[in-house]
């Protein structure tokens, strides 16, 4: 009589006399088999609830923060300029704008220029080089002699933006 690979379970060829003890073998094996497959889809099932709880505590966090920050009057953020038009999107019209571009190693103690990398707006002034959008602002390139440059390449721009 030959036996499976996997669980020992009795394969009768033509001529083998079929025993109580093979058959009895052959169901404690399957029975083995089976229990052993239900623990570890119990173990993978516990797991799994593990994995949601965590993932549905993380997604309720997060939705938390965003309620938070929704309900603040104002967003704070930073871009980098590409030389080029920029559309920012903040998800609202800003009531009001401000926008800096002075880097840590500018010259304080000189104003020249200063005013060339910040900006102040309600959206009415200053149009040439920012306009506000309906969900955030649009800064636009240098170009003719419209000051403050709002978009030029690699350089960091911070905002504040009020609802």
């Amino acid at each position: 009589m030959n036996h499976t690979k996997n669980y020992g379970l009795p394969q009768w060829e033509l001529n083998d006399l079929i025993r109580m003890e093979d058959f009895n073998s052959a169901m404690g094996n399957i029975e083995s088999g089976i229990d052993g497959a239900k623990a570890e889809a119990k173990t993978a099932a516990a797991e799994l609830q593990r994995q949601v709880t965590a993932a549905n505590t993380k997604a309720e966090n997060a939705q938390s923060v965003a309620n938070a920050a929704a309900k603040k009057p104002y967003v704070v953020g930073s871009y980098v300029g590409t030389g080029r038009e920029m559309t920012i999107t903040l998800g609202f019209r800003p009531a009001f704008l401000i926008i800096s571009g002075v880097t840590p190693s500018y010259n304080t103690s000189s104003t020249e220029g200063y005013e060339r990398f910040i900006a102040f707006t309600g959206g009415q002034t200053i149009q040439q080089r920012v306009a506000l959008t309906n969900t955030g602002f649009t800064v636009k390139p240098r170009s003719g002699p419209y000051y403050p440059f709002l978009a030029d390449e690699n350089r960091t721009y911070e905002y504040i933006a009020f609802k």
